[in-house]
């Protein structure tokens, strides 16, 4: 029996995995309820179960050798669900709008059927449950914590729903640097109608943004995609009422190091320098220095070979191009060879909407195909590198 019929005939069971995690969201590391339920059924499967990070864990099957990592990722975000689903989450403002509970359903599959083929591993193969992908830090973390240790290659996957159903590659640099950051700005508030007894940061933030745009336009050339946008504004003022200081917050995108470094330098000077220029004080932090995620062209030439022997005549093969969407998995890229593939997720007869929208629907039935992909990308390459 392949793969994919083994997946395909636990279907019901990652539906109702599924189905529950997308009703129980949560964010960051604070993953109570998400880890338990992940643990309980890994020991179910038979696993000794690793924690990392409190709430991050890990577990290993097969026999000394080769050791494959296969990761997923476990966290909400805190956006309100506006999918109409009978099971859309039950946590009021928080959601699994970035599909991140079909990556824990799809990798529970992968465990539980690896478990069942044990006997065919030529090496380790090592099961990664991730805490705080979209704060962009907890690749890094669970790195520090041991996570990468013994471990030779990578897989990682994630859902596309604006794609249709397909399993998609992309060679080399595949997703943008991400570097999200907050601005201070500090002032001197005054009444609305008298501006010239204070120092007003909304009109300095305003023009700090406008010159983010200009560093894009005018200092990086234009073979170099790069992306700055300030999606957040906050301000304690009101109509008529200056206030001292307001804040922003945004990210940067990037597809290479030289672009990323050299706009990590320009953002500090140029909110601090137009600050001064008005009187104020700007202070830059990035929250995130995440790196572009890169394909390793060999690993990947592969992958694409056992996942079109998993998927046979079922689903297609196919490639995509690098997008400005990031992924804290690069900095697993870094250290060791990754394969990072898409799941096109778009469901027939439902509007199709992009991750982290309101209103995203995922196509359910391509779970067990993402499954079969990561279970033929292990089990081969530990019978080719043992």
């Amino acid at each position: 029996m392949t793969f994919l019929e083994q997946a395909q005939q636990i279907f019901d069971e990652m539906v109702e995995n599924r189905r529950y995690l997308h009703e129980n969201p949560e964010t960051g590391y604070e993953l109570p309820v998400t880890s338990a339920f992940v643990r309980e059924k890994l020991e179910s499967f038979g696993y000794e179960v690793q924690t990392m990070l409190e709430y991050g864990l890990i577990v290993e099957l097969g026999k000394p050798g080769k050791t494959v990592l296969l990761r997923a990722d476990m966290d909400g975000l805190p956006i309100a669900e506006k999918s109409g689903l009978d099971f859309a989450s039950k946590k009021e403002g928080f959601s699994h709008t970035c599909g991140h509970d079909i990556h824990t359903t799809i990798m529970l599959a992968v465990a539980k059927i690896l478990k069942e083929n044990e006997d065919q591993l030529e090496g380790t193969v090592r099961i990664e449950f991730q805490p705080a992908e979209e704060l962009l830090t907890g690749s890094e973390s669970m790195i520090e914590a041991g996570l990468l240790e013994g471990v030779d290659v990578a897989f990682a996957g994630h859902v596309q729903p604006l794609l249709d159903p397909a399993i998609y590659f992309s060679d080399g640099i595949s997703l943008a640097g991400a570097n999200n950051f907050e601005v201070e700005v500090k002032g001197v508030g005054s009444h609305g109608a008298m501006p010239h007894t204070g120092v007003d940061p909304v009109f300095v933030a305003s023009q700090i943004i406008n010159a983010f745009q200009g560093l894009i336009s005018r200092e990086i050339s234009f073979d170099q995609s790069a992306a700055i946008t300030v999606g957040g504004f906050e301000s304690p003022g009101s109509r008529n009422i200056i206030p001292d200081q307001v804040r922003l917050e945004g990210t940067m995108r990037t597809f290479s190091d030289e672009t990323r470094n050299y706009l990590k330098e320009r953002m500090p000077e140029v909110a601090e320098g137009i600050a001064k220029v008005f009187r104020a004080e700007a202070k830059l932090t990035f929250l995130s220095d995440v790196p572009p995620l890169y394909n390793n062209p060999e690993l990947t030439e592969k992958t694409r070979t056992w996942a079109k022997e998993a998927l046979g005549d079922n689903l297609e093969v196919r490639e995509f191009t690098p997008l400005q969407a990031s992924e804290d998995f690069a900095f697993v890229s870094q250290e060791v060879p990754t394969t990072y593939f898409f799941m096109g997720m778009a469901k027939e007869g439902v509007d199709r909407y992009a991750v982290h929208h309101p209103n995203v629907v995922f196509n359910e039935e391509m779970m067990p195909y993402g499954a079969a992909v990561f279970c033929e990308s292990a089990i081969n390459w530990l019978k080719e590198n043992k």
